[in-house]
């Protein structure tokens, strides 16, 4: 097969990391760096007790010298925008209201590196039962729908059809030949003001698209429910940077627009203590706490609303077990599944090991609620030819790529709930469909819940049984 590769550091020294033995992605104190006070100073989140927004909002935000941009009625939060010094305090001073904080900016995107195949020519494959066989690289490549045993759902006749996932991301390639059946155009759009459109500049949401539905259409890949419908909620930009109100914007609007799943490969650290921004603002604890509580706030209501949630639990090789000094977000807010990454070592050699060892970059501890592929590096064999196939291979912008991270391992949840609303015949609240999650999943590591997978390795065919 023609192929050529083309190796993407997403953060500045990863090779000479990963080469040293390094058993972290990128460290907690390089994930602080990218966050930033808005770059026009004016934009405020206000949020009020409760879930409710008073009836005279906008008279007491233009009485404190402000203008609401968006509400978020349903969580008790407004986007508001000001040039007056006094806003924050005279907004605070107003009754009813909890916080005044900035919106911030975040890189929601962990350290992760990419290699990209070209299009080519499709191996040669051995002939089988599953619909994934008549794809181009599901043998060859596609370790992870064997681990989570994709095919024994397709072959009980459990695609996802019917199920609507949103991905909230940096975009979705609306043009990719694996995405374009299932890619609902219409409802896709971009809350990024700068980036109107879905089309995806990093790579990363057309990825993650992939792992959840590339399509049965005889062609490149395959997805973990590959007749479900996605939607391109795009809340990063091309670098990976968002907004809070972008990320809130982008859940309400998913669960609006009916999704059924909501997936969010993204994090980012908020130190519970407070931090400096580029700009030398200051973030304190309380800012801190607002943020946490309006992300808590929002997941709860789109949960309770319909919309099963799922997140990346980090890729930094941290325990939080017990670690109350620092949180990850959103995967640490309220009711969301919070996704470790499994992965094999040397399996584009020896298809029979392991699939299921915890991914050297992977969070941990107690916060881990399941575990799914999201790839691994066999340091033996780096940087030999061929490391990359225990990675995870989906779709990507003119081609397909191998990726790892908690990002890729959090999609293949998602297309599990997606097999397990469609099997249920959509009567399920998320609560139910995390159940049988649960129910389903393998049990791995020590007996019952575990530091690495949490309450199991998500296993699509049991979940449809």
């Amino acid at each position: 097969m023609s192929k050529r590769t083309v190796f993407l550091l997403l953060v500045m020294g990863l090779l000479a990391l990963i080469l040293s033995g390094c058993d972290t992605f990128l460290a907690p104190q390089d994930a602080l760096s990218p966050m930033t006070a808005p770059t026009d100073g004016g934009n405020y989140l206000v949020i009020f007790h409760g879930n409710n927004l008073p009836a005279d909002v906008e008279e007491d935000v233009i009485a404190a010298g402000g203008q609401v941009r968006t509400r978020f009625d349903q969580v008790g939060a407004a986007l508001v925008t000001t040039e007056a010094s006094s806003f924050v305090a005279d907004m605070a001073a107003m009754p009813g209201v909890q916080y005044v904080i900035p919106d911030v900016v975040l890189n929601w995107h962990p350290g992760e590196t990419y290699v990209e195949v070209l299009e080519g020519e499709p191996a040669t494959l051995p002939a089988g039962e599953s619909i994934g066989d008549d794809e181009w690289f599901y043998n060859a490549y596609q370790w992870s729908m064997k681990a989570i045993d994709a095919p024994g759902a397709w072959d009980a006749g459990y695609t996802g059809a019917g199920v609507r996932v949103a991905i909230l991301d940096s975009g979705i390639d609306p043009t990719h030949p694996d995405l374009a059946p299932n890619l609902n155009t219409a409802l896709s759009t971009s809350f990024v003001p700068y980036e109107p459109y879905i089309d995806d500049g990093d790579g990363h949401g057309t990825h993650v698209a992939g792992i959840v539905a590339a399509a049965d259409n005889a062609y490149g890949s395959i997805g973990v429910a590959p007749n479900a419908e996605i939607v391109a909620v795009k809340v990063l930009d091309s670098t990976g940077s968002g907004y809070f109100s972008w990320i809130i914007s982008g859940m309400l609007y998913a669960n609006a627009v009916g999704a059924d799943v909501i997936s969010m490969s993204i994090g980012a650290y908020l130190p519970r203590s407070g931090f400096w921004t580029e700009d030398g603002t200051k973030v304190g604890a309380n800012e801190v706490a607002a943020l946490v509580t309006l992300l808590t706030r929002v997941i709860n209501y789109v949960w309770s609303n319909g919309s099963f949630v799922v997140g990346s639990a980090g890729n930094d090789s941290i325990n939080f077990t017990g670690d109350a000094g620092l949180l990850h977000v959103p995967s640490d807010c309220g009711r969301i599944l919070s996704i470790s990454a499994t992965g094999p070592l040397g399996w584009g050699f020896d298809p029979t090991v392991d699939l299921d060892t915890p991914a050297f970059y992977t969070n941990y501890g107690s916060a881990i609620d399941y575990a799914a592929p999201g790839g691994n590096v066999d340091f033996d064999i780096y940087p030999g030819d061929g490391w990359w196939i225990d990675m995870v291979f989906s779709t990507f912008p003119g081609g397909w790529a191998w990726m790892a991270g908690t990002s890729m391992a959090t999609p293949h949840v998602s297309g599990v709930a997606a097999l397990i609303i469609e099997a249920n015949e959509h009567r399920l609240t998320p609560s139910q469909v995390e159940s049988i999650l649960r129910q389903s999943a393998d049990d791995l590591g020590k007996p019952g819940r575990d530091e690495w997978y949490g309450r199991g390795r998500v296993n699509a065919a049991q979940a449809v049984q």
